[in-house]
């Protein structure tokens, strides 16, 4: 099978959400989900935005026959600092409106501190989903693999990622590709979490 791996680009924004969804349905629905607004139009709007870690310019995609089938977002630890911060706020009080917003905001602080960002010697790798019908192909390898070269070539120490405690499958591959789990996080709330899963904290040393 044919793999190409590029830069995602606006254009890519059909495929690309679903996909981003994907990556961790309970964590999205948790944060961007409202009454107004489904959590798949949030990764929509974000995709096609302008902060550093949310949108298109933070992913690579997986393409076969020239189809998007797999994604994931691969960036440094310093890119998420307070310009972006101030920057992805923004984004979600233009998206959600002053009513929705507060609360968008709340719960998007919780998923940070059940998944913080490394330090900047290290990869972030996050939101990493492969299209149902070509799971198991290996299309998630060849990405990860690529990216893992490229962060050794840039000088990245470390490449981290958080996995949900449900999701056996995806933490196999990481096993397989050299991660080892290094902590275990819950979300910190006191209403409902929509079951929002345990989170392995996974590090691997390039």
């Amino acid at each position: 099978m044919d793999i190409e791996i590029r830069p995602a680009a606006p254009d890519d924004v059909d495929a690309a959400a679903p996909l981003i969804y994907s990556s961790g349905p309970h964590e999205f629905d948790y944060g961007f989900a409202t009454r107004g607004h489904r959590a798949t139009d949030w990764t929509r709007a974000a995709f096609i935005g302008r902060t550093t870690t949310e949108s298109h310019r933070a992913f690579h995609v997986a393409l076969v026959g020239g189809r998007v089938v797999g994604i994931g977002s691969f960036l440094g630890g310093a890119a998420f600092d307070t310009a972006n911060a101030l920057r992805f706020a923004w984004e979600v009080a233009r998206f959600f409106g002053p009513l929705e917003c507060p609360g968008v905001l709340r719960r998007t602080l919780r998923l940070m501190d059940l998944m913080p960002a490394p330090g900047a010697d290290a990869l972030f790798i996050r939101y990493v989903g492969v299209s149902e019908g070509m799971r198991g192909q290996g299309l998630g390898t060849v990405l990860l693999e690529e990216q893992l070269r490229m962060a050794r070539e840039a000088g990245f120490r470390r490449a981290v990622l958080d996995v949900a405690v449900t999701n056996s499958r995806a933490q196999l591959l990481y096993e397989r590709l050299g991660f080892r789990v290094t902590g275990e996080r819950s979300l910190k709330t006191r209403g409902s979490a929509m079951d929002v899963p345990q989170q392995r904290r996974m590090e691997l040393l390039l």
